[in-house]
């Protein structure tokens, strides 16, 4: 199995020299002992023809493509990317004018904020283990050829989820499936097609599904390396963006039916309220607040969840690693660079319950985020202290919520396409299966339209997912369909996300298709002379 048939390509990294395979360029990591798998301690000074010799010299490099995904210019793009053009976190008053400026819609290719250099390194560590993985079978007698597939499958899955991100952000990027290897290989690439880049990654991650492993019997390894399940969950959301519903339900699915995972629960007591006369008006469900911050804990403080499917695996502690989480929301030093829009999650989000302030939706305030910082990566407990700057979070990518509400915009799509009420009540039944969970009141009646259904999905993936890095790209992926025939989405976006006076502007930019997409960092265009900015920054 080698996809790499590919002539020698050239590559959209600017000033990127050999990579030695040792790897220490990519931090590659080692076994380190039998209660820690993820060392982040590098090697130095090996060199490429020293290296790529025995199964462990594959792992140790694999491993460095888990490495990368932890670096702190990453990650923070991760969390840009995902939710500074949305309207659930906003810029400080103290951010620098890069993050201001995306706020106000005032995006130029300038903004540091585009540049994707380590996402293409990482790409470009995995296709090192791509390419190299095959040639040390010949002399690793040991190295097995369940062994090599595994390994295989896990730096294509990395590499494509690097792509999944690049394509969401710019549409239309520069294609790498071969890894640069000296110094006089030629740098430059055109764009491509986003859709063609997803569909060849989606291909790939098919036809290796069965190498991946289900369990690698340790918790922390099975949430922090990419298992069947991960991949799963990655196809499905390749499938989502793409529109192809039926396969994105397929694999969702999947995972449902695998008893792998389960939800977290939530206790709650079940009271009557009444008016003033004494008359019951309603049944109500006060949730236990131990059972809340049992929740808080498992999720963002322990992680590696019941229902966690893949997620980042920071150390606890660290004082080498850059902390993109107290960088930028951690209120300690009282300049986050993000806050919650604390209007719009009070106001439209997590709206209150009108009857009695103590029923509540069990993800919003004192939960996900607190008067002027974000609580859910930042703080020790739900109603602790907070963080220090040598303490990490895990990183959250997928877990089970994500696919009962992926499958459920799916059939909701299908059952809009094919005129399929009996798709909408499956579709509504696992949506409350969130809301239930999370205690969420005011629900919509089951015999919703599918309008009417999408925007609940949407407005229930904000609660759910508040902070978590998918914010602006679930409002786009609704608004894109059909070739943006749902406009409306990003035209409400700018409502609720720019300042008052920037919202005509910001609506007017909308209009065009692509100014929902990032430009191309000025200097990466100014030196590749074969790429093309994208169309609305030109």
């Amino acid at each position: 199995m080698n996809f790499n048939t590919d002539k020698k390509q050239k590559s959209p990294f600017v000033g990127l020299k050999t990579l030695m395979a040792g790897l220490s360029c990519i931090v590659a990591l080692s076994l380190a002992s039998c209660d820690k798998w993820l060392d982040l301690r590098p090697y130095d000074g090996v060199v490429e023809d020293e290296y790529w010799n025995t199964k462990e010299d594959v792992y140790s490099a694999l491993i460095g493509c888990y490495s990368s995904l932890l670096t702190q210019s990453l990650v923070t793009n991760m969390i840009y990317w995902g939710e500074l053009r949305a309207d659930i976190l906003t810029g400080a008053s103290s951010a620098s004018t890069n993050v201001l400026d995306v706020v106000r819609g005032e995006i130029t290719p300038e903004n540091t904020i585009v540049k994707w250099d380590q996402f293409y390194k990482t790409i470009n560590y995995c296709n090192k283990v791509i390419e190299k993985s095959e040639l040390v079978k010949g002399k690793d007698k040991s190295f097995t050829d369940i062994l090599y597939r595994r390994y295989y499958a896990e730096a294509v899955a990395i590499r494509s989820l690097m792509y999944f991100y690049l394509v969401r952000s710019f549409s239309d990027v520069p294609y790498v499936t071969v890894a640069s290897n000296d110094d006089q290989q030629d740098y430059y690439l055109p764009k491509i097609s986003g859709a063609s880049i997803l569909t060849q990654e989606a291909e790939r991650l098919e036809a290796c599904i069965n190498d991946f492993e289900t369990n690698f019997g340790r918790t922390d390894m099975n949430k922090g390396r990419i298992t069947r399940w991960a991949a799963l969950a990655l196809l499905a959301d390749i499938y989502l963006w793409q529109d192809n519903y039926a396969k994105c339900s397929e694999k969702c699915t999947e995972i449902l039916n695998s008893g792998q995972f389960v939800l977290i629960p939530v206790g709650k007591t079940k009271q009557y309220i009444s008016d003033e006369s004494g008359v019951i008006v309603d049944t109500a469900y006060y949730p236990i607040s131990g059972d809340r911050d049992a929740l808080f804990e498992q999720l963002y403080v322990s992680g590696n969840s019941l229902e966690s499917i893949f997620e980042l695996q920071y150390p606890k502690s660290d004082e080498v690693l850059g902390n993109p989480f107290f960088s930028l929301m951690n209120s300690t030093s009282n300049r986050p660079v993000m806050i919650p829009n604390e209007e719009v999650l009070d106001a439209s989000i997590f709206p209150p319950y009108e009857l009695d302030g103590e029923v509540i939706d069990i993800r919003g305030r004192d939960f996900s985020y607190k008067t002027g910082f974000v609580s859910k990566w930042t703080n020790r407990s739900r109603t602790g202290s907070l963080r220090t700057q040598q303490e990490f979070p895990h990183w959250i990518l997928y877990r089970l919520p994500d696919l009962i509400l992926m499958k459920a915009e799916a059939l909701t799509e299908l059952g809009i396409k094919d005129g399929d009420t009996e798709k909408y009540k499956e579709a509504y039944s696992l949506v409350m299966r969130v809301r239930e969970r999370a205690n969420a009141v005011g629900a919509i009646d089951s015999t919703i339209n599918g309008k009417a259904l999408q925007r609940l999905i949407l407005e229930e993936r904000a609660r759910e997912f508040a902070f978590e890095g998918k914010r602006w790209y679930d409002v786009l992926r609704f608004a894109k369909r059909d070739n943006f025939a749902n406009r409306d989405y990003l035209m409400q976006l700018a409502i609720t996300s720019a300042p008052p006076e920037k919202v005509a502007s910001l609506q007017a930019k909308y209009a065009n298709n692509w100014f929902a997409y990032w430009p191309i960092h000025v200097n990466v265009v100014e030196v590749n002379t074969n790429l093309e900015q994208n169309e609305f920054y030109k």
